[in-house]
């Protein structure tokens, strides 16, 4: 599977007073994770909800296990990379390391989005596109460090 990597620096910002990473920000930089995958493998997203109905891939549920903080100035790394696909949903596994140690395991589970042609306020779920999910399925590493 194609998996995304990204080095997170723990600034003063995501921490709490004692300088431990507030956990929150996990979820936040796996949101990210998942675009950036998606960048990765060349899915168009902005042209897409641009010149379609299209609108994302929609949160449905998400997890994390702590095993381990993170503190203040702290480089850490995140992978992520689609673990398995549903009809119309899919799953996301994201890991953040510290060196060795595997400090967070999130999951995600998102649905491949488009409006509802009947209410544009409402959603519908279909599945993802054939070429779209060989192109997660690619058997490469792409770093979005910066």
């Amino acid at each position: 599977m194609l998996v995304v990597t990204q080095r997170y620096r723990v600034d003063w910002g995501h921490c709490d007073p004692a300088g431990i990473i507030f956990n929150p920000n996990y979820f936040a930089w796996m949101d990210a994770g998942c675009h950036n995958l998606f960048k990765a493998a060349g899915v168009p997203f902005a042209e897409m909800m641009r010149e379609t109905t299209f609108i994302g891939c929609p949160l449905v549920k998400n997890e994390a296990e702590f095993s381990r903080p993170a503190y203040y100035d702290d480089v850490i790394m995140l992978s992520s990379q689609v673990e398995s696909f549903g009809g119309k949903s899919f799953q996301l596994q994201h890991r953040f390391t510290h060196g060795d140690d595997t400090l967070v395991v999130g999951n995600e589970i998102r649905v491949w989005a488009y409006a509802d042609p009947a209410d544009s306020r409402k959603i519908r779920a279909e599945p993802l596109p054939e070429d779209i999910r060989q192109a997660v399925s690619e058997d490469r590493v792409v770093d979005f460090s910066t």
